[in-house]
């Protein structure tokens, strides 16, 4: 059997029109994952903090209106326009507004991990540089968004310096997400003395790796075909779903407190990812006297800190206690060494050892 093909028709018409197909295709699996993950967050996740619940109905809003547009541009490209050989060389007009809602939603995940390195680690620098990496690429991503609809597909190519810039950038933030995150939680893990906590911290890192290689991973798939296929629309693919694996990143991130606090067993919730928290919770242990020692191992909770701290009074010296700020490593008036607690910045859990 012989194929027809229509004059004027390109004979890589299906790298034109194929990546729009399956791009949309793969951006409504996505899209569905996310929803599915919006509503286990909304499900399981009641009292988290109010702007935080807008992040993730914003992120998923943002999501909504791209695939409503992505949906309109194969409407036009596939049905409406089939047969116009036009709508190959131009671009239809959703294009003005994806790229820029796409660095939206992308900057949008980074606002959200560069507040818990804040919030984890105080540290300020990472997040600034982060920040600004990412909100440049926003502003390129834009620019290309606009631009590429005045120029058509013929001379996108002359985009090439602004596109390097958006994605290089958005895969740079990934990275510097990624590493300062894993260095957080290899910290913790390093100053903490229980195996449970050491397994929990480990599983955190895994996940950290994963969902930034994957965002990553999208980020320079797409430049690498902008610059290998320069004359059809493959680097599109990735594209039309780029958003989403920032989307289903964040909601991962969130809904993975569920699986962790599950293996703990009814505990409260890890505070290296839920902020629900007393900002104080003390639980103490038996106290065993010992040669006129009476030793008391307590945990306490603060914020995303655990401290361990062993506290003893003395029977002896006149009967006289030393006062419990003696033995307190936070107090000026503390008389023991540094090696007397643990202090580190990842969950809490019962200490279940003996002093």
């Amino acid at each position: 059997m012989t194929s027809t093909v229509l004059p004027g028709v390109p004979p890589d018409i299906d790298l034109i029109n194929g990546p729009m197909l399956l791009g949309n295709l793969f951006g409504y699996m996505f899209y569905g994952i996310l929803i599915v993950q919006v509503f286990i967050y909304s499900s399981r996740f009641q009292r988290d903090p109010k702007w935080m619940k807008g992040l993730v109905w914003f992120v998923l809003g943002v999501d909504t209106l791209m695939s409503i547009l992505f949906t309109i541009t194969a409407w036009d490209g596939l049905a409406k326009g089939w047969g116009d050989l036009n709508t190959l060389s131009q671009l239809d007009w959703p294009f003005n507004a994806l790229p820029c809602l796409s660095g939206l939603v992308s900057s949008t995940v980074h606002v959200f991990f560069c507040w818990r390195i804040w919030k984890l680690a105080k540290i300020v620098s990472v997040p600034i540089l982060i920040m600004a990496i990412s909100v440049t690429s926003w502003a390129m991503a834009s620019y290309c968004g606009i631009t590429s609809v005045a120029i058509g597909v013929a001379r996108i190519g002359e985009l090439r310096p602004f596109v390097i810039v958006w994605l290089g950038g958005v895969a740079i933030a990934d990275a510097l997400v990624t590493a300062t995150m894993v260095y957080i939680l290899f910290r913790a893990g390093a100053k903490s003395a229980f195996s449970q906590t050491n397994s929990v911290v480990g599983k955190l890192i895994t996940l950290t790796v994963e969902t930034g290689m994957t965002t990553t991973a999208g980020a320079l798939i797409e430049l690498i075909f902008f610059f290998a296929f320069p004359h059809n629309n493959m680097h599109f693919l990735p594209f039309l779903f780029l958003a989403k694996l920032y989307s289903n990143t964040l909601l991962a991130t969130l809904n993975a407190r569920a699986a962790f606090n599950g293996e703990r067993r009814g505990t409260h919730p890890a505070a290296l990812w839920d902020d629900d928290v007393s900002s104080t919770q003390l639980s103490s242990r038996g106290k065993v006297p010992y040669n006129g020692v009476q030793i008391t191992t307590a945990t306490t909770r603060h914020a995303d800190h655990e401290l361990v701290v062993i506290e003893g009074r003395s029977a002896g010296l006149a009967g006289q206690p030393y006062p419990p700020s003696a033995f307190n490593p936070y107090s000026p008036d503390y008389q023991g060494k540094k090696s007397d607690f643990i202090d580190f910045e990842s969950t809490e859990h019962q200490n279940d050892g003996r002093v």
